[in-house]
């Protein structure tokens, strides 16, 4: 039987974060691509990863989760074209779970949808091109909205002893919080 250990060529073409090198000197050994950004994949060997995750704590580059910003007084108008979710109640802060969906109903992407104002939104995206769909909807419609990728670069902190962890960086008042803590 012949393996292959295939390397990933990190180009121009994909992205690096704030965090990688770190993960380097970490000991990262295997990516994977994730809208265009290295998601570190492999420091031991996945069991040992796996089950270092299920017993400590892990703290995970996940920049690769890119935000699609969209600003303007067509904001709010925009972002309710591409989900079918009604967002017209949505208040200031608050974050929805919203498929977006294309002219045939079919799944673009799945983000978390979060309102800043009515004039601002971000989609917290998985892994595709929302933000180049989104500008070719502005376009289309003539709506009056800047879109980009604001310079958001998330941890995610993961594994029975998270919170531990996140009490010592952040203080006790962290402890509870059952849902993403921050």
């Amino acid at each position: 039987m012949n393996t292959m250990n295939p390397i990933l060529s990190i180009t121009r073409r994909t992205r690096s974060t704030p965090f990688t090198s770190r993960v380097v000197a970490c000991g990262v050994k295997s990516y994977t691509v994730y809208n265009h950004t290295l998601l570190p994949s492999v420091f031991r060997d996945l069991e040992a990863d796996y089950w270092h995750l299920c017993e400590y704590v892990q703290v995970w580059d996940v920049s690769c989760e890119r935000q699609v910003e969209i600003k303007g007084p067509d904001a709010r108008h925009l972002v309710q074209l591409m989900a079918p979710r009604d967002l017209s109640k949505a208040l200031t802060g608050q974050c929805f779970y919203a498929p977006l969906c294309n002219t045939q109903g079919m799944i673009v992407n799945d983000p978390i949808i979060i309102k800043h104002d009515d004039n601002h939104w971000w989609l917290s995206i998985a892994d595709s091109d929302v933000m180049l769909w989104a500008q070719g909807l502005a376009t289309g419609f003539g709506l009056k909205v800047d879109i980009c990728e604001p310079d958001v670069w998330p941890l995610a902190v993961q594994g029975p002893k998270a919170e531990e962890l996140l009490a010592r960086v952040f203080g006790e008042h962290i402890r509870g919080d059952t849902f993403f803590c921050l």
